[in-house]
């Protein structure tokens, strides 16, 4: 009998949560791969694109997609905040002074640590999915190799 009662409360405060505690405004997000828009990726080298599909990578708490094309490399950077990063499609491989390369492949994960130097490079198309909780930004060791001072 006390396990019935148990099980009803239960089952009453699930359809009270379910049919009350939903918000009229809540919606889902759905983005499919196919359907993004892509957009230059200005702070990067020529090729790259994005599509940021929750948040705003400038202001934090963002996801964006991103493409390299074939034989495509980032000069040595830095972001001075944490980031996650999923490969989607492809490869990327992570070059960092006085450490072993290490090569992403699809359906990888791996963070990259605030402030930790690399080199990005692919050598087919790589497409992967960044998330971050705070702002996303990128520095150049080399300024030269910056595309917004050209």
């Amino acid at each position: 009998m006390k396990t019935k009662s148990i099980t009803t409360i239960f089952f009453l405060f699930f359809c009270y949560a379910f049919c009350f505690g939903q918000n009229a405004s809540d919606t889902m997000i759905v983005k499919n791969i196919n359907q993004l828009e892509w957009h230059p990726k200005t702070t990067l080298p020529p090729g790259a694109v994005s599509a940021v599909v929750y948040g705003d990578p400038t202001k934090g708490h963002y996801d964006f997609y991103a493409k390299f094309p074939k034989n495509y490399t980032v000069p040595m950077h830095w972001h001075t905040f944490e980031c996650t990063v999923i490969i989607i499609k492809g490869s990327m491989t992570i070059k960092r002074n006085n450490a072993a390369d290490v090569t992403i492949t699809q359906g990888g994960f791996f963070t990259l640590p605030a402030k930790m130097k690399y080199i990005a490079s692919t050598s087919d198309e790589c497409i992967f999915l960044a998330h971050g909780e705070n702002p996303f930004d990128i520095f150049y060791e080399n300024p030269k190799d910056d595309p917004r001072n050209h």
